[in-house]
């Protein structure tokens, strides 16, 4: 790692802000889903891939419809949190709070905050097995009792970060565990067994396909390969987190242009569009983009981002104000091209922090930008984690690395 990773400093008001601010936010994304589900109008809006619909529309017993989610954020001058997206797919990094707590509590920058009388809060996501406890809450709470978890990958979408962390952590709070492949369930009487283990709790970690090399299924090469976890599923036989709802809906960017459309006003307060309008940057489908909001793209590029509505890692996203003319037309007119199944938004500049660092070895100070994530079980705001890049892109798979955060108790 090329910097220090010094822990970035929150001020506790500043960090009650966020947290108000985001669980009031998840209702609505749960209300998305449900809309989804009920209003053919909201489904045209959408206008999913069939691969995504499909899975979507499975009824299942499933409680809270977003079991674990992290919003990505920024922070506003005056204090109010701007969201870039809300991962609830599978987002990543939940299990390494505790080490990063446990590294800026170490730290010596946490040892001069002593010196001044300056207190780290602790936050609930930094506590040992957090995420598996959160998890089996919520299978509970969904009423399924749990006697067994299967940590799911795909054979051929696969993605191994945390996977370990996460089997780790439900063995240590007591309960049996299987890691493998979601193409090796088995499900005979109302029972899903993962390598010789019943379970009754899944957490789901897989990639997606897409353009023209799609396959079939969402998460896997055909849906028969899969059909034991779908009819399981179906039956409220297991507990997914997240639900397919989550997975392949709010997961889209497109979900954020949804909050500002006129189709999601019919469905929600005043207040409840205030909100909206205060902490998610103004977000357009491409597709339903009018004259003038087209006009603006074209003409005023520094002040938008362009992104595919369901992609991960920092891929498929152009940031006007750092590329140039030729490069961002290029990119708008294949946004405006793509099948609508292949949806591209665009969003309001909402600029990350902007900082310098020492390089370890020396040298010149080093521009870099800083973004932050929340994470939200079951719609409890449960602590952060932060991401600082070299590039405007913040991603750890891109010249990034991650802080601790430290909210200073007031």
């Amino acid at each position: 790692m090329p910097f220090d990773p010094r822990p970035l400093l929150i001020g506790s008001s500043t960090y009650d802000v966020i947290v108000d601010r985001f669980e009031r936010l998840f209702p609505l994304l749960e209300r998305s889903i449900d809309l989804y589900l009920a209003e053919a109008e909201v489904r045209r809006f959408f206008n999913l891939a069939p691969r995504h619909d499909e899975l979507i529309r499975i009824e299942a017993a499933s409680g809270h419809q977003i079991g674990v989610c992290r919003y990505d954020f920024t922070v506003s001058a005056s204090g109010i949190p701007q969201i870039y997206e809300l991962n609830t797919h599978c987002p990543s990094s939940a299990t390494t709070a505790v080490y990063f707590g446990e590294l800026a509590a170490g730290s010596r920058v946490q040892a001069r905050l002593d010196a001044l009388g300056l207190r780290r809060r602790a936050l609930p996501l930094e506590r040992r097995n957090s995420f598996a406890t959160a998890v089996r809450a919520a299978a509970a709470a969904a009423g399924h009792p749990v006697s067994g978890v299967g940590v799911l990958n795909s054979r051929y979408l696969t993605m191994t970060n945390e996977l370990d962390n996460i089997v780790k952590q439900f063995r240590e709070i007591g309960l049996p565990v299987a890691r493998g492949y979601v193409e090796d369930l088995s499900y005979r009487n109302g029972q899903l067994v993962l390598a010789g283990l019943p379970v009754d709790l899944t957490y789901n970690k897989f990639d997606d396909s897409s353009g023209p090399d799609a396959f079939e299924c969402a998460f896997s090469r055909t849906t028969a390969e899969v059909d034991a976890y779908l009819q399981a599923y179906r039956d409220g036989a297991v507990h997914a987190i997240n639900s397919f709802g989550a997975m392949y809906l709010t997961e889209q960017k497109s979900a954020l242009a949804f909050l500002h459309s006129d189709l999601f006003a019919q469905h929600s307060t005043e207040a409840e569009r205030a909100l909206v309008a205060e902490i998610v940057p103004y977000t357009v489908v491409i597709r339903r983009a009018d004259a003038r909001m087209l006009d603006q793209l074209a003409t005023q590029r520094e002040r938008f981002v362009l992104k595919k509505s369901l992609s991960t890692r920092g891929r498929d996203m152009m940031i006007g104000r750092s590329v140039t003319d030729q490069d961002w037309h290029r990119a708008l007119a294949e946004a405006r091209a793509a099948e609508a199944s292949e949806d591209w938004v665009a969003q309001r500049l909402a600029p990350g922090l902007e900082s310098t660092l020492n390089p370890i070895d020396g040298g010149d100070p080093v521009p870099v930008f800083t973004n932050l994530a929340c994470f939200l079980f079951a719609g409890q705001a449960v602590g952060l984690f932060i991401r600082t890049s070299v590039e405007e892109t913040t991603n750890i798979g891109r010249l990034g690395f991650m802080q601790p955060p430290t909210v200073l108790a007031e």
